[in-house]
């Protein structure tokens, strides 16, 4: 598989993590946005809008390596993301499932799900923090 066609298929799941639903110009933002951001390790500083725009539609001559590394990264990072959501709701179901037959969790397994999930809400309040 050539380097455009994997950074044009990296584009497309990076996108649809980070704008599902969205129309074109708000997927192609969202993965620009993720690949230069400051906080990304593996930002590319030069990166322009209409290269991305470019592996998006597979129009590129070019998919250069520490572009696709990056690309990887930010996909890693995203699948993650989805990953710590989808264990929060499932820690969440899981104590208003206890609660409900009367064996509520008590601190220290709070704690320790609240630990798995990392930073994201386990109260069912919908904050998310």
């Amino acid at each position: 598989m050539s380097s455009v066609a994997t950074a044009q298929g990296l584009t497309h799941e990076i996108a649809n993590l980070r704008a599902p639903g969205a129309g074109w110009k708000d997927q192609i933002s969202a993965v620009y946005a993720g690949l230069t951001d400051k906080k990304f390790p593996s930002r590319l500083e030069k990166l322009t809008w209409y290269r991305v725009k470019s592996w998006f539609y597979g129009e590129a001559r070019t998919a250069n390596y520490h572009e696709v590394l990056a690309l990887q990264d930010l996909r890693a990072i995203e699948e993650a993301k989805l990953a710590r959501l989808k264990l929060a709701a499932t820690a969440n179901i899981l104590a208003k499932h206890l609660a409900a037959a009367g064996a509520p969790l008590d601190s220290n397994q709070m704690r320790a799900l609240g630990r798995l999930a990392g930073p994201l809400d386990l109260s069912g309040s919908g904050d998310g923090r």
